[in-house]
């Protein structure tokens, strides 16, 4: 079993609040409030949005999918990220791959919809097909002969290209830039790191898919992610969650630069009911962290909640300057996926889904805002937006805005 870092182990500073709780020690060196570190402009300018495509959605680990996209042998899932389209495969190994979508031939995107196949993915051009571990299986009338084929060097040379990944937590991850070896799994493994080690007490083999589902959101892809980095509107936009004093219980937590967020030491306020038939934890659960909820940004697109017996993330693509699609999935353990267990499953995720759904008019009013040149004068607050000042400086380093 895991507890969380002591005072040794922390990347930044904390001060103590009267109540008890954390506030990281971050950008904001103001004893009230500051500008915020972006611009508006970042928020709705087609060049803005594709120079994050470039420094950030194609420079580093990023989110591309749910494994259970890909659930048996056969399973092709096209995405795209920074623009790039690639595949998520599930190969006869049972092991995830990820190729760019582009047939080696002329370049034609292989599939544009999820498909199962049999033994090999086929390009409808000229129909060279591929195994689904990426070699060259067939090139038809390579030679210009009937029965002309191509030889050994020409399928290592041309089978499809593949891109670095990895799969974490009922997740597939990918990362552009890093090249297809062992380096590339170290890194991930790096990267990924402050949370295994936190979240040791987890079985993640043991998640089960409880409820999924998909939003298209009016918003920039940094609001979302700021909102979600927000536990000051909690008790204003989130009624259910109880009073203001519920929302003050929290503490800052910064794991990593790229994975900030916070926790709630006595459980998430606003999750469902629980009857006598409650379900069960994800793992050996120590009893200092049943009640405890964390909330982690895993910089730039993967937004994580848990909680001793839930575990929910809201993934996403930043589609456009304005528009961004959540991938919302709620995970329970195994033991939890029968009928026995059915009523709890849906109150949790009718819970979750409603508190989302909170979100959407905010998100959009927000958007809204930044098209007004009074929202360059907007402030962050010292108090509640040390963590979200911090995702704003990593955006803008990694970009060159220059208010950072």
């Amino acid at each position: 079993m895991s507890t969380h870092p002591t005072a040794d182990d922390e990347l930044v500073e904390y001060h103590t609040t009267s109540t008890g709780n954390r506030i990281a020690q971050g950008p904001l060196t103001s004893d009230t409030s500051q500008e915020a570190l972006i611009p508006a402009r970042a928020y709705i300018s087609p060049e803005a949005y594709s120079a994050e495509q470039e420094s950030i959605f194609a420079a580093g680990w990023v989110w591309a999918g749910y494994a259970h996209w890909v659930p048996d042998p056969g399973m092709v899932h096209p995405v795209t990220i920074a623009g790039r389209p690639v595949l998520i495969v599930r190969g006869d190994d049972g092991q995830i791959r990820v190729f760019h979508n582009s047939c080696r031939h002329r370049g034609m995107a292989l599939t544009e919809e999820p498909v199962q196949v049999t033994r090999r993915i086929q390009c409808a051009y000229h129909c060279w097909s591929y195994n689904l571990d990426g070699s060259l299986a067939m090139t038809p009338y390579f030679t210009r002969e009937r029965k002309g084929r191509t030889g050994p060097d020409d399928r290592d040379a041309l089978s499809l290209l593949p891109v670095a990944s990895a799969v974490w937590a009922g997740m597939v991850f990918v990362n552009l830039a890093a090249p297809v070896d062992d380096d590339a799994t170290a890194q991930f493994a790096e990267f990924i790191a402050p949370l295994t080690e936190r979240w040791s007490h987890i079985d993640f083999d043991r998640i089960h898919l409880a409820a999924e589902r998909e939003f298209d959101i009016g918003a920039n892809w940094k609001l979302v992610v700021e909102n979600f980095l927000d536990f000051y509107h909690l008790p204003f936009i989130h009624p259910q969650v109880g009073p203001v004093t519920a929302s003050l219980d929290v503490d800052d937590e910064v794991l990593a630069p790229h994975i900030i967020g916070g926790r709630y030491p006595h459980g998430a306020a606003g999750k469902a009911a629980k009857t006598d038939d409650a379900l069960p934890d994800l793992g050996q659960v120590a009893a200092e962290l049943r009640e405890s909820q964390d909330i982690f940004c895993l910089f730039p697109n993967a937004l994580l909640f848990l909680e001793s017996d839930w575990f929910q993330v809201i993934a996403f693509d930043a589609a456009g300057p304005e528009r961004t699609i959540e991938h919302m999935a709620v995970f329970v353990d195994r033991a939890a996926g029968g009928e026995d267990h059915a009523v709890n499953r849906k109150a949790l995720t009718d819970v979750l889904f409603g508190v989302n759904e909170q979100d959407l008019p905010i998100l959009y009013k927000m958007q809204a805002g930044r098209h007004s040149p009074a929202s360059d004068q907007t402030s962050l607050v010292t108090h509640w937006d040390q963590v979200t000042a911090m995702f704003q400086q990593r955006v803008a380093q990694r970009v060159g805005y220059g208010r950072a």
